[in-house]
């Protein structure tokens, strides 16, 4: 069933935020294709999150002003998409949550001063990240080998372990409990994997294994997350590629779509 999916991790905390949402649903569903997507068809797949047309009005809005989207119109028919300035956040941050899991810890670790929430701290200012995923902005920064860490560091905070285990008790929920009844279900599903997802990559740092508790549900997320990403795909993309009442087909994603989470076509 899907209600207790959106009650449990989509509805849970508080108000939630239409905008961010929409920012993944683009980012997931249409940014790989090249194009844009339809209000109607947009508006659909919000209803069935359990987003009143209220908020999603007022979102989308916002998202134009603020230029993370811009609209376009066709006829009737009105359009959504990112922009430059939308992209240029979306895609960094893509290859962040798409990402293939590793088959070995990174080699090679930067230190630096900043104050990116991803950081794993090791001192006031200074967090350390693979190198792949280092922070754009920073200030004085140092590459290389871990060889030593300071006795006390604290690798993963009480809110980090909370979110680890909420996702942890969704990844079961979806590969236990959920059945989709509809290509519809099988997306709004996703798209509620896929927001979690991101929130938690853009907020908590990796965490070497070292460093990690033994056993640490942590260490896997990212491939267990991507199993089950994919295992949702076939009847999401089913409907993304279907025409429905007042909305056109979506084109075919591009290379880079079938690429997500180490995934070969």
């Amino acid at each position: 069933m899907l209600r207790p999916l959106l009650d449990e991790y989509l509805h849970d905390q508080g108000r939630l935020r239409v905008w961010s949402l929409i920012v993944t649903i683009l980012g997931d569903t249409v940014e790989t294709r090249q194009e844009t997507i339809s209000t109607t068809r947009l508006g659909v797949l919000l209803d069935r999150l359990g987003v009143g047309q209220p908020a999603q009005k007022t979102a989308l809005s916002r998202l134009v002003k603020d230029g993370w989207a811009e609209r376009s119109k066709e006829g009737r028919n009105t359009f959504y998409g990112f922009t430059a300035k939308g992209r240029d956040a979306f895609v960094p941050a893509s290859r962040l949550v798409y990402a293939a899991a590793r088959h070995e810890e990174p080699v090679h670790w930067l230190m630096a001063v900043s104050d990116d929430p991803r950081g794993l701290p090791v001192a006031p200012g200074v967090g350390l990240w693979p190198v792949d995923f280092a922070p754009r902005d920073r200030g004085f920064a140092v590459a290389g080998r871990i060889e030593s860490l300071p006795e006390g560091i604290t690798a993963i905070s009480p809110e980090h372990q909370a979110e680890t285990d909420t996702l942890t008790a969704l990844l079961r929920y979806l590969d236990v409990t959920f059945a989709p009844e509809t290509g519809l279900d099988a997306l709004a599903a996703r798209t509620v994997l896929v927001h979690r997802w991101r929130r938690y990559v853009l907020r908590y740092p990796e965490v070497p294994a070292r460093l990690a508790p033994e056993g640490w549900a942590g260490l896997k997320l990212r491939q267990n997350i991507g199993a089950t990403y994919w295992s949702l795909t076939g009847p999401a993309e089913e409907w993304l590629q279907a025409a429905g009442p007042g909305f056109r087909r979506l084109k075919t994603p591009g290379p880079m779509y079938w690429e997500r989470f180490g995934f070969q076509k």
